[in-house]
């Protein structure tokens, strides 16, 4: 965030303290909600509540907060009053109603809905019997459609006569039916022939999509045909609703997210999860799957190596401690590099950034190492050639363990810290961070290990 924001922030926080919710509601009421939303985030929940409380324009509230980010706004919302939640569902454009009324918690969807018009409950219900990630559960079913027969005049018309949550970019023209037919953009259907037929200036060649479809694919479809916006019908050809740019671009957004998660083995960034023990539960077991390859790597690497000497034995295990330190870091620099690109990277939250991501590093190298130490142990016990005394067999195992908590913990350090110093020196972090993380890693994970052999073992 830039220096411009982070005076903003100050300034709400010092209206707050001051209780000058006037002034608050006025930059409330005259700022871009997304402005707003990315102010309150940083806002205690009880601080947000009372601005909610105190700005009186429900729709400006409900474009705030279709803008917040849901982790952030699952506290906020629990301190919400019922009948202003149904307020705001009621002003809120349809597919971020639905969205909203589903982020609910059970017993509130129950006390919220009976408070809701008959349209809002038909629409909720209609959008929620979609699957999310399909075309029914991004679409929206406020659209303009017109019957085939009429005139341009005639659809012009109507189109001043009603009003909508979300602009509307094309008109789509159906049959008796309600089968979609068509449709035209209005800044194409501005230009024709008042006395035209709808018939004679749609499109009829128009994308459309299927409420079934997956989310990607529409995603896929928007890149390819440069569209603003699709239409949706169900099985009959109805017409349903439709789709527009801005909903596909957060689609676009998902699935990126969700590839980086993957590739580098942190969910977390997914679930934008804060919890260190949350965040261990779902990088754990891609950790676990690294160590179990490492260690068939390290028993090849022995086997190669043929010495019946224990300590030179602890060779075989330096690809492990490697492995698992490089993708613990690269864990760590993938959710930073994540947050530099949101922007949400402040100085004021680099101590718990880092300190959160050394205990998860800590925490995981911990179990890792456990784990490890137990395998090592067996494995020396059971092939070594000759006897090992109890007290070796400890610090040979022992050694294992701490290089695997240190290393781990050093990386998770370093691939936090990296990407912070290269956005620094504006250099891109996205593209230079693996290279320096990577060498940095192997460099201090074999560094820390013989440190620890020579700490540990007798000389």
């Amino acid at each position: 965030m830039d220096q411009s924001f982070k005076e903003q922030e100050e300034y709400i926080k010092k209206l707050i303290a001051e209780g000058n919710y006037d002034a608050v509601r006025a930059w409330f009421t005259s700022t871009d909600p997304a402005d707003v939303a990315d102010i309150l985030e940083e806002l205690e929940p009880e601080d947000v509540n009372k601005i909610f409380d105190k700005v009186d324009d429900t729709e400006a509230v409900s474009d705030v907060i279709v803008e917040m980010e849901p982790s952030e706004l699952d506290d906020v919302v629990e301190l919400i009053p019922d009948d202003q939640k149904a307020a705001m569902i009621e002003e809120m454009a349809p597919d971020d109603a639905a969205d909203f009324f589903a982020e609910l918690e059970l017993e509130d969807r129950d006390k919220v809905y009976g408070l809701l018009s008959d349209e809002t409950k038909k629409t909720l219900s209609e959008l929620l019997d979609y699957e999310e990630d399909s075309a029914g559960g991004l679409m929206t079913s406020e659209l303009c459609a017109v019957p085939i027969e009429f005139t341009v005049e005639k659809t012009m018309k109507s189109l001043s006569d009603c009003e909508f949550s979300d602009p509307i970019t094309m008109i789509f023209a159906v049959d008796k039916k309600r089968h979609l037919v068509g449709g035209i953009l209005i800044s194409e259907l501005i230009s024709k022939n008042s006395k035209l037929l709808m018939s004679d200036v749609i499109d009829q060649d128009i994308i459309c999509a299927n409420v079934d479809d997956d989310q990607q694919e529409i995603a896929l479809k928007f890149r390819k045909y440069d569209l603003y916006v699709m239409p949706v019908v169900d099985g009959d050809g109805e017409l349903v609703g439709r789709i527009t740019a801005d909903d596909v671009m957060d689609v676009m957004d998902e699935e990126a997210v969700q590839d980086i998660a993957h590739m580098a083995g942190a969910p977390d960034i997914e679930s934008h999860e804060e919890s260190p023990f949350e965040i261990v539960k779902l990088r754990l077991p891609w950790l676990l799957i690294t160590m179990a390859t490492g260690l068939l790597v390290s028993l090849v690497v022995k086997m190669i190596l043929n010495v019946s000497t224990a300590h030179f034995g602890l060779a075989a295990f330096v690809p492990l401690i490697l492995s698992m330190g490089g993708n613990t870091g690269m864990q760590a620099t993938a959710v930073t590099i994540r947050s530099i690109a949101l922007g949400e990277i402040q100085f004021g939250k680099l101590f718990s950034l880092f300190t959160r991501e050394i205990g998860v590093g800590a925490v995981m190298g911990l179990i890792c190492g456990i784990i490890t130490a137990t395998m090592v142990w067996g494995y020396l016990k059971f092939t070594s050639e000759s006897v090992i005394e109890i007290g070796l067999l400890i610090r040979l195992s022992g050694v294992v363990a701490v290089s695997m908590l240190t290393a781990m913990s050093f990386a998770a350090f370093s691939g936090t810290l990296m990407p912070i110093i290269l956005e620094k020196l504006r250099v891109d972090p996205a593209v230079a961070s693996g290279p320096f993380v990577t060498t940095f890693n192997d460099l201090s994970a074999s560094c820390i290990y013989l440190l620890m052999c020579y700490m540990l073992l007798p000389h």
